[in-house]
């Protein structure tokens, strides 16, 4: 019995040591951001199996160590019955789910009025001390691991769809069933109770029929959960380790790209004032200079604007500005404005379709990303040719699509398209003006309205663009 509480306790003790040592703020799992509410069950509830532990190793001390482990039970179960809150509000969010109704009822102006009265009543029927215990046990302790069990067993579903995400969804089912057998197993690790299932299944009853502890099989489920927790928070830490560094040669690669493209126009502009300045020049050649560097000028301006734009869309939250617009008239404004950049090459803007496409939005900032992807088409176009536009809608998601007739972009560029500073070395960006921010300045637009942007090659030549951004619902 010693060494079975002592294993138990410690597997729950490790879990709680290493989900306080998870790096979860820089994790984009929500699971993540809540597993400190497990680390906290793991160690209390370790503590309640140590206390019990001495007070069966030392019986003379149960009337002390008692309140001690009632203490810890009841914070170890409210660290339990608030995570499992917590997934099941995560795992059952979405409408269609059959189990979305748990979303509401686990909401904490519902679930803790539902909860502390079936405490009370429990505690009623049997007033005891070790009644108060059970009636912990029954409420939060059965309700809490049944219910973060059915949470994780579903979590993994509720995932979005990366590398991550799929190995951590075996680590999700697994615990999730052990969790689940586990709130029945605490059905029965409780003293006799004047009620039913204590007054007939319960710790004695077990220990009489079958000849070993409960606590045995509470152990075992201890040491699955705190293996494939093991597991999951190895993965987070990749997970993290990886964004991280990701991150940092983002920044230092953005910090070169920045000084590059600033230091050019800089020097070409400190430059041609050092030669005007070293002896007297005609009136024309001043203004000749001086209209060179209003041009230089004119271009750290642009990316100067173009890079507050960038730290803009990172820092602000642009939702509860946004407002229904149709974005096949947004689509419309820019064809009507381009149009005449496009005679000018011989090119001609075909729209193959323009449905009625409500949507959620900054107009100015859509209009900004419709016009840079068709202006982008138009300038790496060659003359006499063709840009398709097509604009149509899926039941749920407005779809806007780009194809030019430009020499393309490897396919091992492609990736890049949306990183600040990046263009082609290829045909693709000779003799083509620009600084690289456009498209990253749209992406960060697109992903402040929930939508995605690609980019792929088309089957003969050219790039080919998707946009696609949420519908307007009847509510918006």
């Amino acid at each position: 019995m010693e060494i079975i509480l002592f294993i138990y306790g410690l597997a729950f003790f490790v879990l709680g040591i290493l989900a306080f040592f998870v790096k979860t703020k820089q994790s984009q799992i929500f699971f993540a951001k809540k597993i400190w509410l497990l680390g906290a069950f793991g160690i209390s509830h370790a503590l309640v199996e140590w206390v019990f532990l001495y007070s069966y190793v030392k019986p003379q001390l149960h009337d002390v160590l008692i309140a001690f482990k009632s203490f810890f039970l009841v914070i170890s179960y409210f660290f339990l019955f608030e995570f499992s809150r917590f997934i099941i509000r995560e795992s059952f969010k979405h409408k269609q789910h059959p189990l979305h109704f748990l979303f509401y009822l686990y909401d904490s102006r519902i679930i803790y009025p539902i909860s502390i009265t079936n405490f009370f009543i429990l505690v009623m029927l049997d007033p005891s001390y070790d009644g108060i215990i059970s009636a912990v046990r029954y409420t939060y302790g059965f309700f809490g691991s049944l219910f973060l069990g059915i949470g994780l067993y579903f979590y993994g579903e509720s995932l979005k769809k990366t590398p991550y995400a799929e190995k951590l969804k075996l680590y999700f089912k697994i615990p999730g069933v052990a969790f689940i057998f586990y709130a029945f197993i605490a059905i029965i690790a409780v003293y006799p109770t004047n009620y039913f299932p204590g007054n007939t299944f319960n710790a004695a009853w077990f220990l009489e029929t079958f000849g070993f502890p409960v606590q045995f099989f509470r152990a075992f489920c201890a040491i699955i959960i705190t293996a494939c927790s093991v597991k999951a928070l190895q993965i987070f830490n990749e997970e993290v380790d990886l964004k991280l560094t990701h991150s940092l040669s983002q920044i230092k690669r953005f910090s070169s790209d920045v000084s590059h493209e600033l230091k050019t126009p800089l020097t070409s502009i400190k430059g041609e004032l050092e030669i005007a300045l070293k002896k007297n020049r005609t009136a024309q050649e001043y203004q000749n200079t001086l209209s060179s560097a209003l041009e230089g000028v004119n271009t750290l301006q642009s990316i100067v604007k173009n890079l507050l734009m960038l730290a803009y869309m990172e820092k602000k939250s642009l939702a509860k500005h946004f407002t229904r617009n149709q974005a096949d008239d947004i689509v419309l404004k820019c064809i009507e404005e381009l149009w005449p950049v496009a005679s000018k090459k011989q090119i001609d803007l075909h729209v193959n379709d323009l449905e009625n496409t409500p949507v959620l939005c900054d107009e100015l900032l859509l209009q900004q990303v419709f016009f840079n992807l068709i202006e982008n088409a138009i300038k790496y176009s060659p003359k006499d040719t063709t840009i398709t536009l097509s604009l149509t809608r899926t039941p749920t998601h407005a779809k806007l699509v780009v194809s030019d007739n430009g020499p393309g972009v490897s396919e091992d560029k492609i990736a890049h398209l949306f990183d600040r500073f990046y263009r082609c070395d290829e045909a693709r960006s000779r003799n083509v003006q620009g600084y690289g921010l456009g498209l990253s300045i749209a992406k960060q637009i697109i992903l402040a309205h929930t939508g995605t942007i690609t980019a792929h090659n088309h089957a003969t030549s050219g790039l080919v663009v998707v946009v696609t951004l949420p519908l307007a619902t009847n509510k918006n």
